[in-house]
């Protein structure tokens, strides 16, 4: 064929357009698993939390055992959650290239994200992923349920005394024993689910107006200040997110009737480097029984029904709480803003 201007136009264009869409659009699994295969490497942004050197490797084995591709695993500690949220908006919008090609959080988060353009559209459905598991604006996946439980001194909190409703924290005799984490959205997700918003800003504010809650910034570091007796109650995680109860320490958490759930909804960065390794450890975790025991076995993260788990044992048979998707996207945040100013922020 002679190439001509009228011929190489047409030719431009398609590669132009072939460079600009994202690796996994309109593909199957089988096509993605290949593509990631050629990546070979995929890395996650888990914020501040901390997991054993091993969690990777053990997840990268895991995954390439699964689908027949080697393809490492890279857990990457950066800065809080919403330092992190607004930093990779501007980055997009600088266009950097993001230094991780996955980034797990609560759905108030991605929609400012996602609004921010920082989100890699995959055809989720296409690859597998089950409708109840894709958030209503296509750009991420849940694969991990935090509950935000009540959890106690077992030295300190013994027999009747042990909480069983969230108005139980509500006695005089928690009066100034009770801590919890410096953000209203952590109390919202504790509350809401449960009580409904009305009933739950009315339980928070006479938790910390008449209880004198004690806020404290780090959301870590809360169980520990239970676990060292400094407090007799605390909320916000599950008493064993950080290890505590099966290094010993004194902490459970309380067998409350119903207990909130925050969902984590796991998104590709846009313009991320792996896009298809990414693509495929979300739906490893999402939706392969292999993935999830990974998951589980190496960061701790479930849904309320893996059984075994401390999510299962806090929430399973119907106990947890799961707001829906569209209230977490369109109504989380304002909640969370007002019950900041509840707790003086």
């Amino acid at each position: 064929m002679r190439l001509t201007l009228k011929t190489l136009l047409p030719l431009a264009a398609a590669a132009a357009m072939s460079m600009t869409l994202p690796a996994t659009a309109q593909s199957t699994l089988d096509e993605v698993i290949k593509k990631a295969g050629e990546e070979g490497t995929v890395a996650i942004n888990v914020s501040t939390t901390r997991f054993p050197a091993t969690a990777g490797p053990g997840i990268g084995k895991a995954l390439s055992e699964k689908f027949g591709v080697e393809i490492d695993v890279e857990l990457i500690n950066n800065s809080p959650v919403p330092v992190m949220a607004g930093q990779v908006i501007e980055e997009t919008k600088a266009g950097i290239t993001p230094s991780f090609d996955l980034f797990p959080l609560p759905l108030s988060f991605t929609k400012a994200i996602g609004e921010g353009g920082a989100i890699e559209k995959i055809d989720w459905a296409g690859i597998g992923v089950d409708a109840d598991f894709i958030d209503p604006n296509g750009n991420a996946v849940w694969i991990d349920t935090v509950p935000r439980a009540v959890f106690y001194n077992t030295d300190l909190v013994t027999g009747d005394d042990i909480p069983t409703k969230l108005e139980d924290l509500l006695d005089p005799k928690w009066k100034g024993k009770i801590a919890g984490p410096g953000f209203g959205d952590a109390y919202g997700m504790v509350s809401a689910p449960v009580l409904g918003e009305e009933k739950a800003a009315e339980w928070l504010k006479a938790i910390y107006d008449d209880q004198g809650l004690t806020v404290i910034r780090s959301m870590s570091e809360v169980p520990n200040r239970v676990a060292n007796g400094e407090f007799s109650i605390g909320m916000g995680v599950p008493a064993n997110r950080t290890g505590l109860v099966t290094k010993g320490a004194p902490i459970a958490n309380a067998p409350l009737e119903k207990v909130g759930g925050q969902p984590y909804y796991m998104f590709v960065m846009k313009d991320a480097p792996n896009p298809n390794a990414a693509a495929l450890l979300t739906y490893f975790f999402c939706c392969t029984q292999e993935g999830k025991d990974a998951l589980f076995e190496n960061m701790g993260w479930a849904k309320f029904d893996y059984p075994g788990s401390e999510q299962n044992a806090i929430g399973g048979e119907g106990r947890g709480q799961v707001p829906t998707a569209e209230w977490q996207l369109n109504e989380q945040a304002r909640v969370a803003k007002s019950f900041d100013k509840l707790i003086g922020r």
